[in-house]
């Protein structure tokens, strides 16, 4: 059994920004864990929408910053 849906974005009502142990985080609901009986109960389960949605989230509230990305960027395999 899998999860119902996989959402695709994260609505403002959604995340909440807060520090901790004085880093900003980004915490997010509980809502993409794998369903009851699957093989993946009660995990994160992250589609590629998903992840752009907390990437851009965490954009905004200065979580990350772009050079974050362009070194996230440079560790990965080129791509053809």
């Amino acid at each position: 059994m899998h999860s119902q849906s996989i959402p695709e974005s994260i609505r403002e009502d959604e995340f909440a920004i807060d520090v901790i142990n004085g880093e900003k985080v980004l915490i997010t609901l509980p809502t993409i864990l794998g369903g009851r009986g699957s093989e993946w109960e009660g995990s994160p389960i992250f589609g590629r929408h998903y992840l752009m949605a907390l990437l851009q989230r965490g954009m905004e509230h200065d979580v990350l910053q772009p050079a974050d990305i362009q070194r996230l960027l440079s560790r990965c395999p080129a791509q053809s």
